[in-house]
């Protein structure tokens, strides 16, 4: 049941406390240190050493260990040497784009002509297209390097195999029961890969196959510029971050120096991304690409045309670069019109079918003819974000619904499609994805019995979940334990994304020595809270609560709460002061669920 004592209304679920051997374990951090480590997967002094300190040459794995790599790296320098007509297809989000610019930009370095291909999203959709491999056989090819795609496409493989196109298959998506016959799958994921870590994006698996090029003697014999490889880096930590892939283990790594470069960029398009974003009081961070950079590369393929990103990051025009920005800023800005007008019309005919049914469904399944699959993923993330359920967004192409999911934690979305393809061959023209996310095609006439089978299929495996807006708190905290030497250390988590959240604390029973509103409308609290710690002292704490203004007229001075916040600094006029963002709050304390 939901938890409506709480300032936002949502639930407050707090981590289990890691095993006491832990704690003995990793006894040079403090204990609130050691929680978070643990609860990232951390549970040794080297794996603490290696989170907190990557080492660029030490921590990343040897790309040859990546299943059919070497392979790969064969086949394009025989391509190069041999002058063949190569050509990358890449997806068109912005994994894709920057694993295609990250490969065009190592072939160049080498020497190696190439062409590129850019699948339109509204017309060819996911994948190899039929008609535009036929295309590109009829304008003559010998390599074809897939970028972020190409896992689910054995029906295409075999055409090009057919027409004596060899394929190298670069993805990280999940393989389908048939595995392409393609010359080389390169691929964390796919079932005959033994490569230790498997969350690297397709940009980032990309950077494996140039790194094997740029070192093999093929490579060696080009006269590399120095430092070429890490140059690279800056797509490889946009991408990863875009692509939302966990940052722990070798991604961790990867982005950490990313980051670096990304700072120091040579691209004059990611400059410009950079430099006409809204500045983040910490830089040029993670979530600084998550929320300012990579909405941006997305959003030509869902308006217009994701070679306009393509361009715009690979050109090594200051002018060119100026000219193409202009083009994806009025994307991103149409985009973001599209996906607020969509998001509000779903809401209304969610609620509108709750009311009837007197319940909302444990599955939401919603489309609309004029909304195009561009902007259902986005609808998607928000419908499932507002109601903590399982979410299908769909619009019309032609005679074709395709649209996005996303999943919740402990649902296996696309395990969930694969399950109604076996009810019913028939019922996907296609899908695909990650377990919290995918996309799907659905003809007209199947839609209805997809939205009957998903719910049947669904319901057994959401009836353990609470599904209900949930705030995931990482550990309890005592008053004592709010200082700079934990902050000090929370900072060392960063770089913040994906299975590495910027950590969420609980502390109980704080009281309000102040209180006021500030902000344009009254939206923020501002607080004074104090506490006594263990040993009877009194301490005092500075707190902002974003967007919790409607909670001011429920306290007063002299109340106790608890809250759920971020620990951070806050600079003003010189001063560096301990501050608490607070997430949510509320009066009375009720066991943790």
């Amino acid at each position: 049941m939901q938890n409506n004592k709480t300032a936002t209304g949502k639930l407050w679920r707090i981590e289990k406390s890691a095993p006491e051997s832990i704690f003995d374990v990793l006894d040079q951090y403090p204990k609130v240190i050691a929680q978070l480590l643990y609860n990232r997967g951390i549970k040794t002094k080297k794996e603490a050493e290696q989170f907190f300190n990557p080492d660029y040459d030490k921590d990343l794995l040897d790309p040859f260990l990546i299943y059919d790599l070497k392979k790969a790296t064969e086949r394009i320098i025989k391509a190069a040497e041999n002058k063949e007509r190569i050509v990358i297809y890449h997806d068109y989000d912005a994994d894709g784009v920057c694993g295609s610019v990250i490969l065009a930009s190592t072939l160049k370095e080498l020497g190696v002509s190439f062409k590129t291909y850019t699948p339109d999203r509204q017309k060819e959709g996911y994948g190899l297209n039929k008609s535009a491999i036929l295309d590109l056989v009829k304008n003559g090819v010998d390599l074809l390097i897939t970028v972020d795609c190409g896992i689910t496409n054995a029906q295409e493989v075999d055409i090009l195999n057919d027409n004596n196109v060899d394929v190298i298959i670069v993805d990280h998506h999940i393989q389908s029961d048939v595995l392409p016959k393609a010359f080389a799958v390169v691929n964390p994921k796919q079932k005959a890969c033994g490569y230790e870590f498997k969350d690297l994006c397709a940009a980032a698996v990309v950077f494996k196959l140039c790194s094997a090029l740029l070192h093999s003697d093929f490579g060696k014999k080009r006269g590399i510029k120095n430092g070429f490889e890490k140059w690279l880096l800056d797509l490889v930590a946009t991408a990863t971050i875009a692509d939302m892939m966990p940052l722990l283990g070798e991604n961790r790594t990867l982005v950490k120096y990313g980051l670096l470069v990304v700072k120091k960029t040579k691209r004059p398009g990611l400059k410009k991304l950079i430099l006409e974003s809204e500045k983040f009081k910490n830089g040029v961070d993670s979530t600084f690409l998550a929320f300012q950079v990579a909405p941006k590369i997305n959003a030509t393929s869902r308006m217009t045309h994701a070679s306009v990103s393509y361009e715009l990051l690979s050109t090594e025009s200051e002018k060119k670069a100026e000219e193409l920005f202009l083009l994806v800023k009025k994307a991103n800005d149409d985009r973001r019109k599209f996906v607020e007008e969509a998001t509000k019309e779903a809401i209304f005919w969610i609620e509108k079918d709750a009311e009837r049914k007197g319940k909302l469904d444990d599955v939401i399944v919603i489309g609309d003819d004029k909304w195009t699959p561009g902007i259902v993923g986005l609808v998607a993330s928000k419908i499932t974000e507002k109601y903590a359920r399982p979410s299908f967004v769909y619009g019309r192409v032609g005679n074709v619904f395709k649209g996005s999911c996303r999943g919740v934690d402990g649902f296996d979305i696309v395990n969930a499609m694969s399950e109604c393809a076996k009810k019913d061959k028939s019922i996907f023209k296609a899908f695909g994805g990650h377990k919290g996310a995918g996309g799907f095609s659905i003809y007209e006439k199947k839609i209805d019995d997809f939205k009957k089978l998903i719910i049947e299929v669904s319901e057994p495996k959401l009836r353990s979940l609470k599904l209900e807006p949930t705030l995931k708190i990482e550990a309890k905290v005592l008053p004592e334990d709010i200082n700079w030497e934990t902050l000090d250390f929370l900072l060392k988590f960063e770089p913040f994304g994906q299975k590495n959240p910027k950590p969420l604390l609980f502390s109980e029973g704080l009281e309000i020595s102040d209180i006021k509103i500030v902000g344009n409308g009254s939206k923020h609290l501002k607080l004074k809270l104090k506490a006594k710690t263990q040993d009877r002292k009194l301490k005092f704490f500075d707190a902002v609560g974003f967007g919790l203004g409607d909670f001011y007229e429920k306290i007063k001075k002299g109340d106790k709460m608890d809250i759920v916040f971020e620990m951070d600094a806050n600079e003003w006029q010189g001063r560096k002061e301990l501050q608490l963002n607070i997430r949510d709050l509320r009066l009375t304390y009720n066991d943790i669920n």
